[in-house]
Parts: structure tokens; C-alpha cells; sequence
């Protein structure tokens, strides 16, 4: 590990960005219907019990990272493949989230640009943010939190006042019951996207004032969380639920609908910049995750050694990963009920659940 810590200020950041990172444009739990900001939120409530498995893991292994007490806890012989397998699932994550935001750059305003041309300009911005260390990272995402929220601010005060937002769209709330809401909580909101902070199970080892971590780390998923469901009430009040539930790309859709006297419109590129950023910390963090435990597993003792050749792992898969966009979203789909399920939750609960027996038994930690 590097020589850094971050602030618990500092994790909020990361943990907010990378929840929003390219969902918040995205089409969110659209079979709850106008139920759907709902759904995010009892989505976030389960997200927080997730992050609570996490920072149970950190409370009682506070200087490992994941895969180093997979291995305190499982033992060499198993901990080790296992933590195999989770580098390749961070990987895996970085190369769909590079895609994703290529496809949806692609799609919204470069539309004769390669794919391959966006993502290789993404990985290489991460590469060079990496190689800095964690410290910049963390730094570079509180200048563009900052930079979102205004853009966030703005844009909502300009739906306002261009008369384009109707709550009626919203009502009745809980119309077809609370099925349909819980639903699609269980098969979609509560895995994405807070199965895949488990990436930040690799980070926790960095914060300098760990029992505050722990807290920021709890309100970013929760604050996180009702963003995503302020968006999701944003986009149906707005478009209605059948535009809504039908667009690739719901938010550059509202965005688009703001027209002040023919002077405030075409306020498209707000959204790219949202856009952008969310996908760079999105694939930096799966990204940062996959290097440390690379580094960890194989003993590398600096695992910016790493960053270049993992960086064109990641570009080279996602050009692989997906012939289309849509094809990308169903295989996500089916990866958040099984594989993310898997790595995201039951096995940090049966680590859990085994360290805590160890304890029990009087086997120190």
C-alpha cells in the first residue's frame, strides 16, 4: 500500500460519486412505474445494511484490505483464489462502466466518433490520475463534486422555471400497491449500485480518522441514494412515465425539454459533463481496487507498477464486452442477481459471519 490517507470527507466524495456514476442517467427501476424514486429509496436502505457488512469487515481488520483478510479469515489456500477472482471482478467492472459511458457519449453527442477513440481518452485520464496516487483522486473528486452539485442545482431550478415539471405525473403514489415497489426493489435497486461499492472495501485501509470514515461512508449511501431518487421523480415528472421508462438516456431528455424565451436551451452539455465525470470515478474506483488487490495477492510493494498494463486490460475488454449498448444492459441485468450478488454480498457476509464465529471461539481476528 501507498503511503496516503484520505479524510472521511473525502470518502463521502469518492462513495457519492461512484454510486451516481452513470445511474443517474440511466433508466432506474422504471417496473415500479411512477413508483420508481420509491423503489431507489427502500433500495438505499438495503444499500446501507450492505456498506454496514463492509464496515463491520474494516472495524475487525482495520489495517487489511479485502483480500488480505479473505485470506485471515479463509486462510491461504482459499483466500488466495478468491482474491483472484475479485480482481478480475473489479476489472470486469471497470471495463463495463468504460463501455457503458462510451456508449452513451457515442449515442448523445459524438456520434461519429469510435467508441474505442472515447474509451481509450477515458482510461488514459484515469491512468494519469492513478499514477498520483490516492490522495489525488480524492482531492480531483471534491473540485468535481463541487462542479456537479452546481450543475445538479442549476438544471432543477431551470426545470422550475420553465414550467416543464408536473407532479400530477407522480400520482397516485403506490397506485397498483406495494408489490410492484418491493418487486423491484429486491431484483434491481438494492443490488445497483450498492453492490459494487464493495470496491471500497480496498480503500477503507487509507482513512485517517477511521470510526468518522465509517459514519461519511454511511451518509454517502444514503445521500447518494436520494439523489438517484430525486433524479429518477425529476425524470418522470417531467416526461411521464412512458417516455421515461422508454428512453435510453431519461435525463438528457428532461435536460433538453428546458427552454426559457428562446434563449436558456439546448442545455445538453450539463449532462455530458455529469456524464463524464460520474463514468471517470465510476471506472478510477473499480479500476484502484483491481491494482491494490493485484498488488496485495502478487506482493508488489508499488502498484502504480500496475496501472499502465491493467489500463489496457480495461480498454481492450470493454471493446469485447458487448456488441450494444442494449445487449449491455441485459447481460447487467442478469450479472447483478448472480455475479455482483455473489461478490457484493454474500461472500462479505459469510467472511463476516466466519470472523465472527472465529471470534467467538476465542481466535483473535
Amino acid at each position: 500500500m501507498e503511503k496516503a490517507k484520505i479524510s472521511p470527507g473525502q470518502l463521502f466524495t469518492l462513495i457519492v460519486l461512484f454510486d451516481l456514476g452513470t445511474a443517474i442517467l440511466r433508466v432506474l427501476a422504471m417496473s415500479a412505474g411512477k413508483d420508481a424514486w420509491l423503489a431507489i429509496l427502500l433500495g438505499t436502505a438495503g444499500g446501507l445494511a450492505i456498506f454496514g457488512v463492509y464496515a463491520s469487515l474494516f472495524r475487525l481488520y482495520p489495517e487489511l484490505p479485502l483480500t488480505g483478510y479473505l485470506r485471515a479469515i479463509l486462510g491461504k489456500w482459499i483466500g488466495w483464489p478468491l482474491g483472484l477472482l475479485y480482481i478480475l471482478f473489479f476489472i470486469h467492472g471497470a471495463a463495463r462502466d468504460l463501455r457503458e459511458g462510451g456508449d452513451l457519449i457515442l449515442s448523445s453527442v459524438m456520434e461519429q466518433t469510435p467508441v474505442i477513440i472515447i474509451n481509450a481518452v477515458m482510461i488514459l485520464s484515469v491512468v494519469y490520475v492513478l499514477n498520483k496516487g490516492i490522495e489525488v483522486l480524492a482531492r480531483t473528486a471534491q473540485i468535481f463534486m463541487f462542479i456537479l452539485a452546481i450543475l445538479g442545482l442549476l438544471s432543477t431550478f431551470l426545470l422550475f422555471a420553465a414550467g416543464v415539471i408536473d407532479i400530477n405525473r407522480l400520482l397516485p403514489v403506490m397506485g397498483n400497491g406495494l408489490g410492484p415497489v418491493i418487486q423491484t426493489t429486491v431484483k434491481q435497486t438494492i443490488e445497483f449500485p450498492h453492490e459494487e461499492v464493495i470496491c471500497f472495501a480496498m480503500l477503507l485501509p487509507y482513512l485517517n480518522h477511521r470510526k468518522m470514515g465509517i459514519r461519511a461512508g454511511f451518509a454517502a449511501v444514503l445521500i447518494s441514494g436520494i439523489i438517484l431518487s430525486c433524479s429518477t421523480a425529476l425524470n418522470i415528472a417531467v416526461l411521464g412515465i412512458d417516455i421515461a421508462g422508454r428512453s435510453t438516456f431519461p435525463l438528457l431528455s428532461t435536460i433538453r425539454l428546458i427552454n426559457i424565451g428562446e434563449i436558456i436551451q439546448r442545455l445538453d452539455v450539463f449532462v455530458v459533463l455529469t456524464l463524464i465525470i460520474g463514468d471517470f470515478f465510476k471506472v478510477a474506483i473499480f479500476f484502484y481496487a483491481g491494482a491494490l488487490a493485484a498488488a496485495d495477492l502478487f506482493r508488489i510493494k508499488d502498484h502504480r507498477k500496475l496501472v499502465l498494463p491493467i489500463g489496457v486490460i480495461i480498454l481492450f475488454i470493454s471493446m469485447m464486452i458487448s456488441s450494444s449498448f442494449t445487449e449491455q444492459i441485459e447481460e447487467g441485468d442478469v450479472l447483478l442477481v448472480t455475479v455482483f450478488l455473489f461478490f457484493g454480498v454474500l461472500l462479505p457476509t459469510f467472511l463476516l459471519a466466519a470472523a465472527g464465529v472465529r471470534k467467538w471461539f476465542g481466535s483473535n481476528p
